[in-house]
């Protein structure tokens, strides 16, 4: 399936939910969250989901994490004046809206892409060999493309992968994970 259909398929799996299925899914997620062995980690990349659009509540896992480990730093993705790069920052209670209506923290202390064990990736799907299907703006592709080796890439969808999206490029980073509502992937 090429990216632009596969968009298209997880844009209209996820308009067709309703709130009390996003919940559900979100609940499943969390489970999913429970079981997976991650490595002793002191940062996590987040991003704050987008409610309008049916993302799943990524706010919970980070709320998981933090009974564990209280000492966590979350950091969450910022949008650079450039509009096509962004940074992470560590997570402020104030938060901004930027053009697309994404919540973003305001630029205090920002946190490199080497401070942090794990990034959680938005996405609308992804592929069995870890390919994402994103929004198509390339901001993580980019951001990601200077991780370090050991950096776990986890994914958080709501729907199963598609078996291969065909048009895959060499600067597409995959990820190393994706959690769904019934199963952790590794790639």
């Amino acid at each position: 399936m090429l990216k632009s259909a596969a968009r298209k398929h997880f844009l209209n799996l996820r308009n067709n939910l309703n709130s009390s299925e996003c919940l559900k899914l979100d609940d499943l997620i969390l489970i999913q969250w429970q079981r997976f062995a991650l490595p002793y980690i002191d940062c996590v990349g987040s991003f704050y989901p987008m409610e309008d659009k049916n993302e799943p509540n990524v706010l919970l896992l980070a709320k998981y994490l933090k009974t564990f480990v209280p000492h966590l730093t979350m950091a969450y993705p910022k949008i650079n004046e450039d509009g096509i790069s962004m940074k992470f920052y560590a997570e402020t209670e104030t938060l901004s809206l930027n053009k697309w209506g994404i919540q973003e923290p305001l630029p205090f202390n920002e946190i490199t892409i080497q401070q942090m064990e794990v990034i959680l990736v938005p996405l609308l799907g992804m592929d069995l060999e870890g390919h994402r299907i994103g929004y198509g703006k390339g901001f993580y592709d980019r951001y990601l493309a200077n991780s370090p080796k050991t950096q776990l890439r986890v994914g958080i969808s709501y729907f199963e992968p598609i078996d291969r999206i065909q048009d895959t490029h060499e600067f597409d980073v995959p990820l190393t994970h994706c959690i769904t509502p019934w199963k952790t992937y590794e790639f």
